[in-house]
């Protein structure tokens, strides 16, 4: 299910790579570090930004298409810049923080690091990787909500949790393999980069 918010994540690699490797190239000193690694992350948020909100509508449509059972009519004009916003201030169940709080203390955190470190470069290497895997985790997060909110608009009103079924998935996530659930009553995954999914349970006539 996660191929279109994969290659995102791909386009949006090379768009941190980019940004934090003119960053590397640059001379610090107190006056501009503070500067330059603001401007990076401001980048790299507005790039996320854009592309989270093409992953939501993708999957709420995929998602509405492929339950609808009738007339039921899908409206993703609650994706919006509004909703997004909203909804990277939320504290989350998986990373166990908010999206712009974190993107704040990482980019504190790299600008306090290039003032005292000797290795430059690394300091920047390692804040890309955590950045990445901040942005990637919640392509994952946005993709899962679009779903079942394409699902309830669809008039889903329970899905069945799916795993890989390979040597990877977790005891959870094992244990909530085949379970049904209310749509508005989906435990949050519970781990990093999960990819389980959930299928529409048909209802009984």
């Amino acid at each position: 299910m996660y191929e279109f918010t994969d290659r995102i994540i791909k386009k949006l690699n090379r768009v941190y790579l980019r940004e934090f490797t003119r960053l590397k190239l640059m001379r610090f000193d107190e006056l501009n570090v503070v500067k330059a690694v603001k401007d990076v992350y401001r980048k790299c948020v507005n790039a996320a930004k854009k592309r989270y909100l093409e992953i939501a509508r993708h999957y709420y449509w995929i998602a509405f298409n492929e339950a609808k059972s009738g007339r039921e009519i899908g409206n993703d004009d609650w994706i919006n810049n509004d909703w997004l916003l909203d909804y990277l201030e939320e504290s989350d169940p998986v990373t166990l923080y908010s999206f712009m709080p974190e993107v704040e203390r990482k980019r504190q955190r790299l600008v306090e690091a290039l003032a005292v470190t000797t290795k430059p470069r690394e300091e920047i290497d390692k804040s890309l990787r955590f950045w990445a895997q901040q942005s990637q985790q919640y392509a994952d997060n946005i993709t899962d909500t679009a779903v079942l909110r394409g699902y309830s608009d669809a008039g889903v009103k329970r899905v069945r949790w799916i795993t890989e079924r390979d040597d990877r998935v977790c005891p959870i996530c094992r244990e909530r393999d085949l379970r049904v659930y209310d749509i508005d009553k989906v435990p949050p995954k519970p781990h990093w980069r999960c990819r389980c999914v959930v299928v529409p349970v048909k209802s009984e006539k």
